[in-house]
């Protein structure tokens, strides 16, 4: 699977009303909402741990990039959703959608 796009994103601790517990796998799955408006997507993970309170940068592929397309842009603020928000954060970069397809 090939990204759309990478965030730089800040998991919210506990305490900050994010996750108790550290994602991890391949992928993890959740809603992704750019400038207000939410998106199906899949952070690649391939087996790194996500720590709450912590800092990443992730790769991103979109269920459907064609949903997402006119809101993909390099600063736009993000959020992962879980039944709450449990991260924020921008868009770093944002892969051509023929690249991310030949990848």
């Amino acid at each position: 699977m090939q990204p759309d796009a990478l965030i730089a994103i800040r998991f919210l601790s506990a305490a900050e009303g994010g996750r108790a517990e550290p994602a991890s796998g391949r992928w993890f799955g959740c809603p992704l909402t750019i400038e207000g408006e939410g998106f199906d997507c899949r952070l690649l993970l391939d087996g790194q741990v996500l720590q709450p309170g912590k800092s990443y940068e992730l790769p991103v592929k979109f269920l459907r990039r064609e949903n997402a397309e006119e809101r993909l842009r390099v600063g736009a603020p993000v959020t992962l959703w879980e039944g709450k928000t449990i991260a924020t954060g921008t868009i770093s970069h944002v892969y051509p959608a023929a690249l991310a397809m030949e990848l």
